[in-house]
């Protein structure tokens, strides 16, 4: 082996003594068939191994096998509170069964899965209204683990994990119209009409309280902090601010409440504020924010991929209703 360069298997049959057959097999922790090593000579490669410091290559290997050992999480934005969560999740407990866990972002997690790049994928990252994917689609007919989060996908072949939020939502506009006149909403997106979209909740409730729907209260964060912080500045000056704001996600909210507090108010003395999603972060701000969401169930999702990696789960797959509510915390209460 020349000097600086990384050690081979060449390198580890040399120092050992054994073919390359021998030291494939002793690394693989293959056991059973024909093939016999005597513990002795498993010792002396594993030795070897460690003496120069040799690193197997897990892609080849995992060619060999027909299998990566990795797991890919597919998600829309770090600095969403609710994909943090799931990637935290997914970095903790894959390792713990023998996967490596590998995020990506957008839509890079189809031509990652369709490449052979890994065994499973956690998919949640998907427009609200999809109802199917071609991607999807073709992965569950190679036999590929899929577990996909969306309210309007069906299992053909993977499993997904359905969020149920009207009931939550409903329940949350009741909450804070009982209180409050003027509510103002920052939205993800601008809903295109979707009847079921979280705005649509949010006008439901106005309505059934009898409240006219004011535009002036409503603003859109394309999704992002800088837009959401910025929309929340922008309701929070108005001459006459709304008492309480639903934002249709926790990451809007927590940004909302950095407006409150840069602009001297106080929350939710002056201004509360509610999210949708129920994320880790959001129970760990302080104060602790009320949402719409679940019960944790990032945990949930990562198992029901090793279910399906282990051959489990029925192969046509299975859909797991996730029901949501509010969860009251700090910045609803006086």
């Amino acid at each position: 082996m020349s000097k600086g360069s990384k050690p081979t298997i060449r390198d580890v049959a040399r120092a050992a003594d054994v073919s390359l057959t021998t030291v494939s097999y002793v690394l693989s922790g293959r056991h059973g068939g024909t093939t016999r090593i005597s513990q002795p000579t498993q010792d002396r490669v594993l030795a070897a191994v460690q003496e120069l410091g040799y690193v197997p290559n897990q892609a080849a290997r995992g060619m060999r096998r027909g299998k990566t050992d990795v797991v890919a999480v597919a998600i829309g934005n770090l600095e969403w509170p609710w994909d943090r969560a799931l990637a935290t999740a997914a970095a903790t407990i894959l390792p713990q069964h023998g996967y490596q866990p590998v995020i990506l972002l957008g839509d890079d997690w189809r031509k990652f899965m369709m490449s052979g790049g890994a065994d499973g994928v956690i998919i949640g990252y998907f427009p609200e209204a999809k109802s199917e994917d071609e991607t999807v689609t073709e992965l569950a007919r190679r036999g590929v683990a899929q577990v996909v989060i969306s309210g309007t996908m069906k299992q053909a072949g993977f499993d997904v994990l359905a969020p149920e939020p009207d009931a939550g939502l409903a329940e949350c506009m009741e909450f804070l119209t009982a209180s409050h006149r003027r509510i103002g909403c920052i939205r993800r997106a601008n809903p295109a009409g979707r009847p079921k979209s979280r705005f649509a909740a949010y006008a439901a409730g106005l309505k059934n309280a009898g409240i006219p729907l004011d535009e002036s209260l409503v603003r859109t964060s394309q999704h992002r902090p800088a837009i959401a912080y910025q929309s929340a500045l922008e309701l929070l000056q108005l001459a006459d601010r709304p008492t309480a704001i639903l934002c249709t996600d926790d990451m809007e909210a927590l940004q909302t409440i950095r407006a409150a507090y840069r602009l001297g108010l106080r929350v939710p003395e002056d201004v509360q504020v509610v999210g949708v999603g129920n994320s880790t972060e959001g129970q760990e701000y302080d104060p602790a924010l009320t949402t719409v969401g679940p019960d944790p169930i990032f945990e949930q999702v990562v198992r029901m991929l090793l279910d399906r990696l282990a051959g489990v789960t029925p192969a046509e797959g299975i859909r797991v209703a996730s029901s949501w509510k509010l969860h009251r915390r700090g910045t609803t209460e006086g």
